[in-house]
């Protein structure tokens, strides 16, 4: 099932791609809305208010023209031209294009498709050689015409020039007086026609003759920064990749290896690490990756892949869970080999259940242990991730009734493997997991 959208919520960039897509493969409006889980309503709205025209084309000469009257087929007018030109005719007019530039009753012939489902020529197996006009949407073009709208909407103030000068009048003798806004707003609640916000957002702006500098506080504080929200996994490609699925191929193939991974971050836009774990012991992999880009995670497992060989990967890593973050977006590039084989499967966790992957995230208490939060990664290397995660491996688990996650491996792991990935066994007593580790 698609996920639930929230009342209200806008349509991004990928629903409207994923409606392009579906209006190219013949798709109602009911199995788009299916894909992107909103209204069919939804779909009909967008598409009529983002369509644009295409005008007919108009080749030079004579060559290919046509006549496009919508009134042609009942037309039984004649010798136009003789009337107009100057000369004879002996061709029915609706037969002749000239009289589309003669006939004062002539009006271009319009698509029905204009006005019933679809609403576009996007997937009409006529486009090609209609010489017509057409409607189309292009989910590129509709995005643009859609952010231009949002943008503009959000412009200016929403309140007329007499009721700004009176605001002004009242609140910027205050302000300069040393009164603060709430305490302005408070004694003159039903004078003012805005909110405290809007105040603010007013004086910030320069619409009244109030500043900042008159206020208190307001110049001290320093500008938030607006963070940018990453894109997540198309609801496209999550097919036959989701929670329900995993469970689906668990329950038909009981005792597959099962693998999380997913990525810590250090300080905001600096490296991170990606990291694996194996919940049957415990055990786990991580390494240090530039940038929340899919191409790194992706290079990472091909380096995987790599080190320890395609067979001895399919073993080791026959399916991975993940997360619906953008660095793991393509479930295509992770499950391809090297060689153009497959190599394993992908699955997402539900949107907001990091649960589903719990062992992962527990596990990732003992990185904190050794890189708090807020640490930057930025100067570490993978030969310090690698020290950091042995003894993270070689410490000993309640769950295990006391064995470590590493010697619980060997049992079932192949030695030689564990070997080339870097992973080594540190003594009970050498367990150091403080932040000096790394120094």
């Amino acid at each position: 099932m698609p996920e639930k959208r929230k009342k209200g919520q806008h349509l991004t960039w990928e629903n409207r791609q994923e409606i392009q897509l579906g209006l190219k493969n013949h798709l109602s409006f009911a199995a788009i809305a299916d894909v992107i889980g909103c209204s069919p309503d939804t779909i009909s709205k967008e598409i009529r208010k983002h369509r644009y025209f295409k005008e007919r084309t108009k080749l030079a000469g004579n060559y290919n023209r046509v006549n496009d009257c919508k009134y042609k087929e009942k037309c039984k007018k004649r010798n136009l031209c003789n009337k107009k030109k100057g000369y004879h005719c002996r061709i029915q007019c609706k037969k002749c294009y000239k009289c589309m530039d003669l006939c004062d009753a002539y009006k271009p012939h319009s698509c029905p498709i204009e006005h019933k489902a679809p609403y576009v020529c996007n997937a009409c197996e006529k486009s090609s050689t209609c010489r017509y006009g057409k409607y189309l949407y292009n989910a590129n073009c509709a995005h643009h015409e859609y952010l231009e709208t949002l943008k503009s909407s959000r412009e200016g103030i929403d309140i007329t020039k007499a009721e700004l000068i009176e605001l002004d009048e009242l609140i910027s003798p205050l302000i300069k007086m040393g009164q603060p806004i709430a305490h302005i707003y408070e004694n003159h609640k039903e004078e003012i026609p805005c909110s405290m916000r809007t105040v603010y957002e007013y004086i910030d702006k320069c619409y009244l003759s109030a500043r900042n500098i008159d206020m208190h506080r307001t110049v001290r504080y320093k500008k938030r920064t607006k963070q940018e929200k990453t894109p997540k996994v198309s609801s496209r490609k999550k097919l036959g990749h989701r929670h329900n699925d995993f469970l689906k191929y668990i329950e038909e193939n009981p005792g597959t290896r099962i693998v999380q991974m997913d990525t810590v971050e250090g300080v905001k836009g600096g490296k991170l690490l990606q990291t694996f774990l194996w919940p049957e012991n415990n055990l786990m992999l991580a390494f240090l990756i530039d940038s929340k880009e899919m191409s790194n995670t992706v290079r990472v497992i091909d380096y995987i892949e790599e080190t320890i060989g395609i067979e001895e990967f399919k073993e080791l890593f026959p399916i991975i869970l993940t997360d619906n973050g953008s660095e793991f977006a393509d479930p295509e590039k992770f499950e391809k080999g090297i060689n153009g084989e497959k190599r394993t499967r992908l699955y997402y966790c539900e949107a907001r259940h990091s649960e589903q992957k719990g062992e992962l995230e527990k596990n990732h208490e003992y990185i904190r242990y050794v890189l708090p939060k807020k640490t930057s990664f930025d100067e570490l290397t993978q030969e310090k991730v690698q020290l950091m995660v042995n003894h993270i491996n070689s410490t000993s688990r309640p769950k295990f009734n006391g064995e470590t996650p590493i010697n619980k491996a060997l049992k079932s792991f192949d030695k030689n493997a564990m070997e080339k990935l870097g992973l080594e066994i540190i003594l009970p007593d050498e367990i150091h997991l403080k932040p000096d580790l790394l120094m």
